[in-house]
């Protein structure tokens, strides 16, 4: 009689679901940035796309998130902003809303707007304002949040609204929205967040 074997299920992740909310600079593996971001963008249209303010299609949470205290005045206003920037198209390189955003483009703006100035790159915002620990309740509405894959440099950025949801501008969701992080679909941000840094707005 043969013993069935434990068979551990083979996963195959296609490079474009990897990076489907990166925002990195430069290349992956040696492919071409135009041709990660073709690749993302029909993925993104191949899972569906999230609505303005949801997480997932499905709109059911998979984790619970920890309720944020009320934001600031000041982070109050730099999340207006944000705001009013919701469905600008993803641009790689783009930072303004006439030219669309990329992930840093689109938090150096919002910044600028209320007087606060952050570098170009999600890979040196990752060096501004205070560290904060990876810990959901310890978030306040306007920190950035940054992400990277295992091993690899910081390829996104976005700002924290509260409450385990975010605002970014995103290759895979097409620009500029919103995610709830306790939702499903929203696992890549959850395992890859590296880094929260505090600005000086609350």
């Amino acid at each position: 009689m043969l013993l069935a074997a434990r068979i551990r299920p083979i996963v195959v992740t296609p490079l474009s679901l990897l990076i489907l909310s990166a925002c990195a600079q430069g290349t992956a593996y040696g492919v071409s940035t135009g041709t990660i971001l073709s690749t993302v963008i029909r993925a993104g249209e191949a899972i569906g796309r999230a609505d303005s303010r949801g997480g997932s299609s499905s709109g059911s949470r998979s984790r619970s998130m920890p309720r944020s205290p009320a934001p600031s005045a000041m982070a109050s206003r730099v999340l207006a902003t944000a705001d009013r920037y919701v469905g600008v198209p993803y641009t790689w390189g783009g930072n303004t809303p006439e030219s669309g955003f990329d992930c840093s483009g689109f938090t150096k703006y919002v910044f600028a707007k209320q007087g606060i100035q952050l570098p170009r790159t999600s890979r040196e915002q990752v060096r501004t304002g205070q560290g904060v620990p990876l810990d959901f309740g310890a978030m306040l509405p306007g920190d950035l949040l940054l992400f990277a894959e295992p091993g690899e440099a910081i390829s996104h950025v976005a700002i924290f609204v509260g409450n385990g949801e975010i605002i970014q501008s995103s290759s895979a969701r097409g620009g500029v929205g919103y995610l709830d992080m306790g939702a499903n679909g929203a696992e890549w941000y959850v395992q890859n967040l590296v880094a929260v840094r505090r600005l000086p707005i609350n």
